[in-house]
């Protein structure tokens, strides 16, 4: 037993390397403005590792319309995958979108609740963002906002055991 506990984390090394690589490539594809490049390589770590910074930038993408049409669907799609994986400046982005109604039903409910889940990891824009979704609601949608925040924050908010390969705070906001 002792013999295939190496070997197996060995070849999940193995398969890890390839995408932190391949993430990294379409970070640089998607800063050097080949949005093509990053939307390929980001696409596909997106679909195939589930990978919520993938996630997060082709929301990106779709939201701007870089290397795609601009579609504020399938950007909050992309988002809210993200935003399930932890990542606050998806959530504050999906928050956004249910703020405006874009690509979601307006929301100003839902938008402080992903504003609040982004809030809770010291995310600055979502932490600004939560008063002025807050001035929307009625005290009972605050009151119901405020219960479905405490589920939230528990799923998506700051995890204890963070991984210290992974980039904590994207600054292109």
């Amino acid at each position: 037993m002792n013999k295939i506990s190496p070997i197996l984390l060995l070849i999940s090394l193995l398969i890890a390397l390839p995408v932190k690589a391949d993430f990294n490539d379409g970070v640089v594809a998607y800063l050097m403005g080949d949005y093509d490049k990053a939307f390929t390589t980001m696409q596909s770590l997106a679909e195939t590792s589930d990978h919520g910074y993938a996630q997060y930038y082709i929301g990106m993408m779709y939201m701007k319309g870089q290397g795609v049409e601009q579609d504020y669907k399938k950007a909050g799609k992309w988002f809210r995958k993200a935003s399930e994986k932890n990542i606050a400046q998806a959530q504050y982005k999906l928050g956004n979108l249910y703020y405006k109604g874009r690509g979601v039903p307006k929301d100003y409910e839902f938008a402080y609740v992903w504003f609040s889940v982004g809030a809770s990891h010291e995310h600055d824009l979502s932490k600004k963002a939560v008063n002025k979704a807050k001035k929307k609601l009625s005290d009972e949608e605050l009151s119901e906002a405020d219960k479905t925040i405490t589920t939230y924050v528990k799923k998506y908010g700051p995890k204890e055991d963070v991984d210290p390969s992974k980039p904590i705070r994207i600054e292109n906001e």
